[in-house]
C-alpha cells in the first residue's frame, strides 16, 4: 500500500512538473528588467518591434512567435522584450534619451519611435531602411549585435537565432 502511494505521488509530481515547464508562449518582460537581468546574468536581449494594424507583424506573432521551437529558443536563451515601434516611452540607449517626436496629445499615433529608428535601421541597395516587424539582439551591455528585419518564417528564425547563442 505504501509503495503504491509513493509511486502514485511520484508519478503525479512528475506529470505536474512536466506540464508546468512546458512553455506555450514567449515570456515577454519590460526593457528595464531585461537590461538588468542581461547584465546580471551575462545574457542577451531580444527585442521584437511591431506596430498595431500591421499584417506582417500579426502574421509573425501568430505563425513564428507561437511556434514551440521558437518559443523554447527565445525563452531559454534571451531576455525577450516586445516594443511597439510607435511607443511614446522614453528609452535610454548609449547614454542618450530616445523618444517619439510626435506627442501623444496630437492625437496621431503613426510616428515611429527614435530608438526603433536607430537600432532597427538596415542597409538595402545602399539605402537605410526600417521595417516592422523587426527583431534586434543586444549583448549584456545593451550593445546592438544583430538586426533581423521583416517577417521571418518559423522555419528560419531558429537557425538565425542559434548563431547568437552562447
Amino acid at each position: 500500500m505504501k509503495k503504491t502511494l509513493i509511486i502514485s505521488l511520484a508519478l503525479l509530481s512528475y506529470i505536474l512538473f512536466a506540464q508546468s515547464t512546458k512553455e506555450t508562449k514567449i515570456n515577454w518582460i519590460p526593457l528595464k528588467k531585461a537590461k538588468t537581468l542581461a547584465q546580471k546574468y551575462d545574457g542577451k536581449i531580444l527585442i521584437f518591434f511591431y506596430k498595431d494594424n500591421c499584417e506582417y507583424c500579426e502574421k509573425m506573432k501568430k505563425e513564428t512567435l507561437s511556434d514551440p521551437t521558437v518559443i523554447n529558443i527565445i525563452n531559454n536563451n534571451f531576455f525577450p522584450v516586445k516594443i511597439d515601434s510607435r511607443t511614446k516611452d522614453t528609452i535610454m540607449y548609449n547614454g542618450k534619451a530616445y523618444g517619439n517626436q510626435q506627442p501623444a496629445s496630437s492625437g496621431r499615433h503613426d510616428w515611429r519611435h527614435d530608438f526603433y529608428a536607430e537600432v532597427a535601421a538596415f542597409e538595402r541597395n545602399g539605402n537605410s531602411q526600417i521595417t516592422t516587424p523587426c527583431i534586434v539582439l543586444f549583448n549584456n551591455k545593451f550593445e546592438k549585435i544583430a538586426n533581423m528585419p521583416g517577417s521571418i518564417p518559423k522555419e528560419y528564425l531558429p537557425r538565425r537565432l542559434k548563431q547568437y547563442l552562447k
